[in-house]
C-alpha cells in the first residue's frame, strides 16, 4: 500500500467487509482497468531529486496525520529518510511510514520511491511490520518475484488517467484513477482552493478503495475511505528537514 494512505486500507481490510462490497469493488476493477507503465531503469538520471508537483519529497521532512478509523483515533507519522537504497537498478528515497491506533504502534513501514526524466514518481516497494505479531505480510520488492514498479504520481495527470500504482501479483494490485485537478479540501494544515488533485485509488484484488486529496507543493491533505464507513485521515502537520 501506498504511503500515508495504509491506516485506511488495513483496518477496512481487517474489519472484515460484507462479500457485496467485495463484489463492487471487483467491479468498480473492471470498469476502470488501470494501465501499468512501461518501466526501464534507463530513464531514471535523477531519481532520488523528487520534485513532483502533487508528490514531493525532501529529506528529513516529517508529515504528521490524524484521524479516526473504526471509531479508533490513529495517528500516521511520515518521515522521508536520507537513505537511499537501489531497488531494481534505481537509486530510491526511503520512507519511514508509522501508524499508531490509540496511541499504540500497530504498523512500521519502509517504502521506497523514484522520480523518472518526464516526473513521474514510482513506487518500488515497501518493507511492511505489523505489531505486535511482527509479521511482514503485503511486503514487496520491485524487481523480485516478478513485482514491477508502478505510479505513485504521474508527472502530468489528466482527468480520467487510470494507472498502477503497485504490479506485485497475488501481494499488492493497487491503482488508480486522477478524478479532478481543480478539487478544495480544508484539512488542519490548511485550506486550498481549487488547486487540490483528487484521485480515486483502489485494490484489484482487496476490498477497498479510497478518495485521496493532494495539493501542490504539499502532497497528500486527506484520504477518505469508500467502504460506507467515517475513516477519515488529515494532514495535520510538517516539520522541515528533522
Amino acid at each position: 500500500m501506498s504511503t500515508r494512505t495504509r491506516i485506511l486500507c488495513m483496518l477496512a481490510i481487517g474489519g472484515g467487509l460484507l462479500g457485496l462490497a467485495s463484489l463492487t469493488q471487483a467491479a468498480v476493477a473492471r470498469d476502470h482497468a488501470p494501465t501499468c507503465p512501461s518501466f526501464s531503469s534507463s530513464n531514471f538520471h535523477h531519481s532520488t531529486r523528487i520534485n513532483n508537483r502533487y508528490f514531493p519529497l525532501t529529506a528529513g521532512d516529517l508529515y504528521t496525520y490524524n484521524g479516526n478509523v473504526k471509531r479508533q483515533p490513529v495517528t500516521e507519522t511520515v518521515y522521508v529518510t536520507y537513505n537511499t537504497p537501489m531497488i531494481d537498478g534505481v537509486r530510491t528515497v526511503e520512507v519511514r511510514d508509522r501508524v499508531y491506533e490509540s496511541g499504540v504502534l500497530t504498523e512500521d513501514t519502509l517504502d521506497w520511491y523514484a522520480q523518472d526524466d518526464s516526473g513521474n514518481v514510482w513506487y518500488f516497494g515497501e518493507f511492511t511490520t505489523q505489531l505486535p505479531d511482527g509479521t511482514h505480510t503485503g511486503s514487496w520488492t520491485a524487481g523480485i518475484d516478478g513485482a514491477q514498479p508502478g505510479y505513485i504520481m504521474e508527472g502530468a495527470p489528466r482527468v480520467g488517467d487510470v494507472y498502477c500504482q503497485e504490479n506485485a501479483p497475488g501481494i499488492a494490485e493497487d491503482a488508480a484513477q486522477v478524478l479532478s485537478l481543480t478539487a478544495s479540501r480544508s484539512v488542519p494544515y490548511g485550506t486550498f482552493t481549487g488547486n487540490a488533485l483528487q484521485t480515486k485509488d483502489y485494490s484489484l484484488i482487496e476490498p477497498h478503495s479510497e478518495h485521496k486529496f493532494y495539493a501542490p507543493g504539499i502532497g497528500l491533505l486527506e484520504a477518505i475511505a469508500l467502504n460506507g464507513g467515517s475513516e477519515d485521515v488529515q494532514l495535520y502537520t510538517i516539520q522541515h528537514n528533522q
